[in-house]
């Protein structure tokens, strides 16, 4: 039987979010990638609306030799996805009104919850292969108190900003059983947000309010003992007022449907860790030079989202961060040399921690490694769109993230406190 899939709506869903008054979406980042709690699964609850009639026909057939969306991912298997189409009803009361976005371990989709009144919600079906055994251990790790809220008897702020599971339960598809998490929907990614807006349009006040966002979410993780690993832009997102914009793209979806074609884990508990984390832009220098790491490296992609947030102030980027085209090798070393350039070299204290830095450092610590190192340049000249009081905390701020030894980065509650998070535009 043939089975009709959905391109995504994500772009509309994006730009529509984008083009609402600022009242609409909070920008308030909320941590994606760290996968929710694991959940008893819930008995299918009787539905108080009745299913939603989709369009059959008069939308764009794609032929079934061109590869789309998760086709085009380099280990696509059809059998490992779960063949949903829009109009479907999955865990007994949520209508799939939509595709949000894929990967190669799982599909994301729309659904409206037919037990609560014009409730939306964002179903992550995975993959039949799908490994996500330490997902759920982290968000069941993460249910449980940390010794702050057990001692104040209140909730730690950071949780309302951490994504959490609301259910979860499986679906049984033609090659095998698919697990599903559901959760709230959330707004377009600080990637995304970005990308909309040019230089000068944001305020330093404006950037640090999102940060702070970040460090009270970082404050919760650290102190259940979890390392993040995967701090980047199109990790956080913001989050929605209410469900104007999804009944919006359910319309759309019901009205203009998508082109069809028919067709027939990251985080980590502990102090102490080894082997590779983080994405290869925004890894940290102990975790390239294959030395042990703990919670520093998410203080140090802080840093890096900070650097890449300036790109709204002004036009130039503080780090030459290279680009994703080359081996993992080059990348490396290209990296390790824009790092030297804008720390100076690392400390012998550093370098002795791994063999590996005798591939990029000599004994006295010059550079000699296979990337050509870019012009040394200091922070204090790179930052122009600020000066005075407002520069020399920014420039610190980076100083005491951005550190070669991670025993001398910031800690997350030292972070919070820093004065360039809590500046403004009064200050000179």
């Amino acid at each position: 039987m043939a089975t009709a899939r959905l391109l995504t709506r994500r772009s509309l869903f994006a730009s529509r979010l984008l083009a609402l008054p600022s009242n609409h979406v909070l920008r308030r980042p909320v941590f994606s990638a760290l996968p929710p709690p694991a959940l008893p699964h819930r008995k299918p609850r009787d539905t108080g609306r009745s299913p939603r009639m989709f369009p059959k026909s008069g939308f764009e057939v794609i032929k079934p030799d061109v590869p789309f969306e998760e086709e085009t991912l380099p280990a696509y298997e059809s059998t490992l996805y779960y063949p949903m189409r829009i109009g479907d009803v999955v865990g007994g009361h949520y209508q799939v009104v939509a595709k949000l976005g894929f990967g190669s371990r799982s599909t994301v989709w729309l659904a409206s919850d037919l037990s609560e009144k014009c409730t939306y919600r964002a179903l992550k079906v995975h993959t039949r292969n799908a490994f996500y055994d330490n997902e759920m251990r982290i968000y069941d790790h993460l249910r449980r108190p940390i010794p702050q809220e057990v001692e104040d008897k209140d909730i730690h702020p950071g949780r309302k900003f951490v994504r959490h599971l609301e259910d979860s339960f499986t679906l049984e598809g033609p090659h095998g059983q698919h697990a599903v998490f559901v959760m709230a929907p959330l707004g377009v990614s600080m990637d995304v947000f970005l990308t909309a807006h040019k230089p000068g349009s944001l305020t330093i006040p404006d950037i640090n309010e999102a940060l702070l966002f970040v460090v009270v979410s970082l404050d919760l993780l650290h102190s259940a003992d979890v390392v993040h690993t995967n701090i980047r832009p199109d990790n956080l997102f913001t989050s929605l007022v209410d469900d104007s914009v999804l009944t919006k793209v359910e319309e759309a979806e019901a009205t203009t449907p998508s082109p069809r074609k028919e067709v027939g884990d990251r985080a980590r508990i502990g102090h102490l860790h080894t082997g590779q984390a983080m994405p290869l832009l925004y890894r940290a220098p102990e975790v390239i030079l294959k030395m042990p790491w703990g919670k520093p490296i998410d203080i140090w992609s802080l840093g890096m989202l900070s650097l890449q947030a300036w790109t709204l102030l002004e036009p130039k980027s503080l780090f030459d961060i290279p680009h994703a085209s080359l081996s993992e090798s080059e990348l490396d070393a290209q990296h390790l040399a824009a790092m030297t350039a804008l720390l100076g070299p690392p400390p012998k204290q550093f370098r002795d921690r791994s063999e590996e830095s005798a591939k990029y450092w000599n004994e006295q610590g010059v550079w000699h490694g296979p990337a050509p190192l870019p012009q040394n340049l200091q922070l204090a000249d790179l930052v122009t769109a600020v000066d005075g009081v407002q520069k020399a905390f920014f420039v610190n701020f980076l100083q005491c993230v951005l550190t070669w030894l991670p025993e001398e980065r910031l800690t997350v509650n030292k972070t919070f406190l820093h004065p360039w998070l809590h500046s403004n535009d009064e200050v000179d």
